[in-house]
């Protein structure tokens, strides 16, 4: 049988198929995108905490000098051969924190929390953690004045301390002495809102840090005073 040349199949026209396979793709494409983005901005700020904690705990750690009492020490004199953190040192110490983070100095946004910790031996095989002083800044919660629970937990745990501080660990004693510990909680806001997911807040995601440093200046012992006019003195009103 012959087929007529009116029933042969015409031609597709296919220039247009390109546009259309591309706009399918494009949402899934920009989604893709958009979570790189926010992923590698999550994880930078991640890095900078992590920074941000060991800073606080480093520069309160080697303080080598004894504040003068104009510059915002809480007490008339600072006691001989010591150092101490006045009220204008420890403010100092969490703008700088504030700038690390990437925050203007006058963010409140970052809870931080500054304490020192003194390591003791209880007996020949036993040591204990207790919070000398505790200073916070933005609604950030201290360090309560008593002997901290030995406990691997995740940061941030103001009643705990690693067991590693206070127990023998790999037949090695721990350190006995003063240290400094850094608390930092920072509420993360992905800078992508996500409108298309019809959220009606954006995601917020706490992230927790702490750091030790121990006291690193050669007075003995190694402590640092306290003569600051905010947080707590645990040793009342002796440095």
């Amino acid at each position: 049988m012959r087929i007529s040349g009116n029933s042969r199949r015409p031609n597709l026209n296919d220039s247009g198929m390109a546009a259309v396979e591309f706009a399918l793709i494009l949402p899934l494409m920009l989604v893709i995108y958009m979570g790189l983005v926010e992923l590698s901005r999550g994880m930078r700020t991640s890095q900078r905490l992590d920074l941000v904690a060991h800073t606080l705990a480093d520069l309160t750690a080697q303080k080598i000098d004894c504040p003068n009492p104009a510059a915002g020490n809480s007490a008339t004199t600072c006691a001989s051969g010591q150092a101490g953190l006045s009220e204008a040192d420890i403010t100092s110490i969490f703008s700088a924190a504030n700038v690390l983070m990437g925050l203007p100095t006058t963010d409140t946004s970052m809870k931080m929390t500054i304490s020192e910790v003194n390591i003791t031996a209880v007996t020949a095989t036993t040591w204990q953690g207790k919070t000398s002083w505790s200073v916070t800044r933005n609604g950030a919660t201290a360090r309560p004045c008593q002997v901290l629970s030995p406990a691997d937990v995740a940061p941030v745990s103001v009643t705990t301390i690693p067991t590693s501080y206070v127990q023998v660990t790999n037949g090695v004693n721990p350190t006995t002495g003063p240290m400094i510990v850094a608390d930092v909680v920072y509420a993360y806001t992905p800078g992508v809102h996500f409108e298309m997911f019809k959220w009606s807040s954006s995601p917020t995601w706490v992230m927790q840090r702490t750091s030790y440093g121990p006291v690193r200046n050669t007075y003995s012992p190694p402590h640092i005073q306290y003569y600051m006019t905010s947080g707590t003195n645990c040793n009342g009103s002796t440095p």
